[in-house]
């Protein structure tokens, strides 16, 4: 694991932006971008992260994808400016300038999901402290507000409205949020490799910068590889564990660093139109 503000780091890494013809940016909007939202309410991002997002993604020579956990409709209001890639709903939504595509499976299931968003509607009446995420193509609950009570009344809950439509959805808990989606065979990184395929040619494929927090991202670090950079948003603990090959300790050092991208995706833009 390589600290990756680091001079000798930086360096290696202008001499790759250098040989490239584009560079793809997928950032992790949640675990990266804003502050953990315990409560379960969305964050928009500041006005100074706005801007930086908004001036790397003006570089021609840069393709900027935000990844989000939350709805397609939901980041888009987030994030606030267009122009840019979004992968939404782990994956099932893959949105940008020449792009819309929701996972045939995920569409199949919607109408499924109604009466289910319905129930947990319903059933989270008596539970203070409870918020519902209703994604369109999946739902969450976020408990970290209720107290342990209520928490392990809210899992029940979930479980008990999941059993029957098990077959068509998974289930899994993490942070104090609780998440039905599709049953399919796709993921973030697999959205992450169709935005890396649709830039690549059979001669040339884009360098690629994974930026996240999530220890759910960990597949798509493995899949970097000589083409790709992923770095994890972490303290060194957790960063020691991780198959990501660099590291950024925390939202200061990620404010820095695509600072420093700015400056040398500028560079490699004017080198590549000078040539």
């Amino acid at each position: 694991m390589k600290p990756l503000l680091n001079k000798v780091t930086l360096e290696s890494l202008k001499h790759r932006l250098d040989a490239a013809t584009r560079l793809l940016l997928f950032i992790d909007y949640e675990s990266v971008l804003v502050p953990p939202a315990a409560s379960g309410a969305p964050i928009a991002l500041g006005n100074e992260e706005r801007d930086r997002m908004r001036e790397l993604s003006e570089r021609n020579a840069l393709t900027l994808a935000i990844v989000s956990s939350r709805s397609l409709t939901t980041i888009k209001q987030l994030i606030g400016f267009s122009g840019i890639y979004f992968i939404a709903n782990n994956g099932m939504e893959i949105s940008g300038p020449d792009l819309n595509v929701v996972h045939g499976e995920a569409k199949r299931v919607r109408q499924e999901l109604v009466p289910v968003v319905q129930k947990l509607k319903e059933g989270i009446k008596i539970l203070p402290g409870v918020i519902l995420d209703n994604r369109q193509y999946s739902v969450g609950l976020y408990i970290s507000k209720a107290k342990p009570p209520v928490q392990r009344r809210s899992r029940l809950l979930m479980e008990q409205i999941w059993t029957p439509v098990m077959d068509s959805f998974t289930l899994y808990e993490a942070r104090h949020e609780m998440v039905m989606r599709p049953r399919v065979g796709w993921g973030k990184n697999r959205a992450v490799m169709f935005i890396w395929n649709k830039f690549s040619s059979p001669r040339r494929r884009p360098f690629v910068i994974y930026l996240s927090a999530d220890e759910s991202d960990e597949d798509i670090f493995a899949q970097m590889g000589r083409e790709g950079m992923g770095v994890i948003v972490s303290g060194t603990v957790k960063a020691s564990r991780s198959k990501a090959g660099y590291q950024l300790k925390n939202r200061a050092e990620v404010n820095r660093f695509l600072d420093w991208l700015f400056q040398n995706v500028s560079r490699m833009q004017t080198s590549s139109i000078s040539s």
